[in-house]
């Protein structure tokens, strides 16, 4: 029997190699006055979103702005509070971060209220009832797919890593262009790539996982597969399949998040950004190897339960699909799923969390402030002792 189930609507999707050309002469055509909001590296003169800004100025009054680093609620403040109420839509250009800030504020500029209000756990509480502006999402990276999902996550260092969330905050259109990932650092893509790739192997095995999830999150592994391999060839058609791959994979991790949600590797991955300067993408590569060979041994102590063997049938399908091989038997196709994520935590983010600060006598508030969130979507419940251990071997 199929639990019953929602799915969120989504953008109106544009993809292709290059589309991002229709989305200016759209915006030149639709729009006399936009906030545009980029990286620092992206706002460089040679970059898109310098060249973007410039090409809209010639027909429209544009207003720019520029995230470095996570966004902050003191940040997405400051950003509204320069803009005009009367905007007509904000376009982000650029990585998770960029695209979340944005987010948070196209959802605030008509009203000039502050995020605090709104920002769940830590904000004040208050029903967000107010009139939004549209949000266009052009993604720069292939990682947190931010353009398919309601909420746009903010930080304050030391204090909380929350979610600003609601159905108004949606992106009205994402602007999906492979090429862009051109202009994207190697260790940025890879890490943002990893983080697609948690998202995807989370939401499909996740409590609240439905057939539409899973038929995504699916072909977002499928596509995710290789990609890398893909963009270091030398054939120009290969890099493109490869980059063009990654981008949608990205973006099914988004949609299948936002509809059947995570596990406990986005359970860690939350405090651990709130308490210390890691990057997401790099968290969740390190702690996902440990995080899944904790479920799996967790599952395999009940094994004779119809619910641990049906999630242990599905990480096993991800073992087939990993592994190429489509004969395997389950505890064959565990180990190659295990094998698997290993190889690419070593080859594609070797650093340890220890580099940014982690260490074994200074993880009990990551462990303290887990138990909410991602971490209610785990097949399982998974101990204290189970989740240190995940932690010290990200280290």
């Amino acid at each position: 029997m199929i639990n019953p189930f929602e799915y969120a609507p989504m953008p109106h999707l544009h993809f292709g190699w290059g589309c991002r050309t229709e989305l200016l002469a759209q915006c030149q055509r639709q729009y006399r006055k936009i906030v545009v909001i980029s990286s620092r590296f992206l706002a460089q003169p040679e970059q898109f979103a310098a060249q973007f800004i410039a090409a809209l100025e010639s027909s429209c009054q544009v207003q720019s702005f520029t995230v470095s680093g996570e966004p902050s609620p003191d940040l997405v403040d400051e950003i509204v509070q320069q803009c005009d109420a009367d905007n007509q839509a904000v376009i982000a250009i650029g990585g998770g971060s960029v695209l979340d800030a944005a987010k948070a504020v196209a959802g605030l500029i008509p009203s000039q209220t502050s995020v605090m209000d709104y920002l769940e756990g830590v904000g004040a509480g208050k029903p967000f009832n107010v009139e939004t502006c549209p949000f266009i999402a052009v993604p720069t990276t292939a990682g947190t797919g931010s353009e398919t999902t309601k909420n746009a996550v903010l930080s304050r260092i030391g204090h909380f890593k929350k979610s600003f969330r609601d159905n108004k905050l949606l992106a009205k259109e994402a602007w999906l262009d492979p090429e862009l990932l051109q202009s994207c650092p190697q260790e940025v893509l890879y890490a943002t790539g990893l983080d697609a790739f948690t998202q995807l192997l989370e939401s499909y095995t996740t409590l609240k996982a439905n057939p539409i999830s899973d038929a995504l999150a699916w072909q977002g592994m499928q596509k995710f597969i290789g990609a890398f391999d893909m963009i270091a060839n030398d054939n120009a058609e290969e890099q493109q399949t490869g980059y063009g791959n990654l981008m949608l994979a990205a973006m099914l991790s988004g949609t299948t998040l936002a509809n059947a949600g995570l596990g406990a590797v986005h359970g860690l991955a939350g405090p651990i950004g709130a308490f210390f300067e890691a990057p997401h993408g790099i968290v969740c590569a390190k702690l996902l190897t440990p995080i899944t060979q904790a479920n799996i041994a967790a599952l395999q102590a009940h094994k004779d339960s119809n619910f641990s063997s049906s999630f242990l049938s599905k990480y096993a399908q991800v073992g087939c699909l990993v592994s190429r091989q489509n004969d395997l038997d389950e505890n064959k196709a565990l180990d190659e799923l295990i094998s698997y994520l290993q190889d690419l935590s070593c080859q594609y983010a070797p650093q340890g969390l220890a580099k940014y600060g982690l260490q074994e006598n200074n993880i009990d508030p990551v462990l303290a402030n887990c138990r909410s969130g991602s971490m209610l979507g785990n097949p399982l419940t998974l101990t204290d002792k189970a989740l240190r251990y995940a932690i010290i071997s990200s280290l």
